[in-house]
């Protein structure tokens, strides 16, 4: 029988924990981030609100040469974080402020005039808390969907090429 010592155990366990703590990270990071599966309803908002935001999230990230903001689902993204990450009061102040959008008769307004409307909104933007929510949840869910980062951004999932090297000219090993 072969002998065991100290560091064999020690790096057995610490490679299982790494193991369990990665399989954790990458769950989260597929419910709400990177390839974010929405659960087929609403988490918070009513239809009329959640067509609000994907109008909205549609003009901030539209579609181009590649998929907009409704596409990749920040709609769905955004009202998951409102239903299950915000705090009931930033859910509420969030819920308020599309409501007092929809005063205005958003969804009413031909697509010239939406684009209008919010760029008036980007240009109060200290004056508007609510679209300053919508907007940065809107580039967090895009740029961290499949579509924001498989075909927006230049996606290397492992970038450079592999290159063995000598232990003795590391040095000593970082923490």
């Amino acid at each position: 029988m072969e002998d065991i010592n100290r560091r064999d155990i020690l790096t057995g366990l610490t490679a299982m924990l790494g193991v369990s703590a990665l399989s954790t990270i990458h769950a989260n990071a597929i419910e709400v981030g990177f390839g974010f599966k929405p659960s087929g309803k609403n988490a918070i908002f009513n239809e009329q609100q959640m067509k609000i935001v994907e109008l909205i999230a549609n003009i901030i990230i539209p579609d181009t040469d590649t998929p907009g903001a409704s596409k990749a689902g920040v709609h769905l993204y955004i009202d998951h974080m409102a239903g299950n990450w915000m705090t009931k009061d930033e859910a509420s102040s969030l819920i308020k402020g599309i409501d007092k959008i929809n005063t205005d008769k958003f969804t009413s307004l031909n697509h010239e005039e939406q684009v209008v409307f919010v760029q008036n909104l980007d240009d109060n933007r200290d004056k508007e808390q609510t679209y300053n929510t919508l907007k940065s949840y809107t580039v967090v869910g895009y740029y961290t969907s499949e579509i924001g980062s498989t075909l927006e951004l230049n996606y290397d999932p492992v970038p450079g090429k592999y290159e063995e090297i000598p232990f003795d000219s590391v040095g000593k090993v970082w923490a």
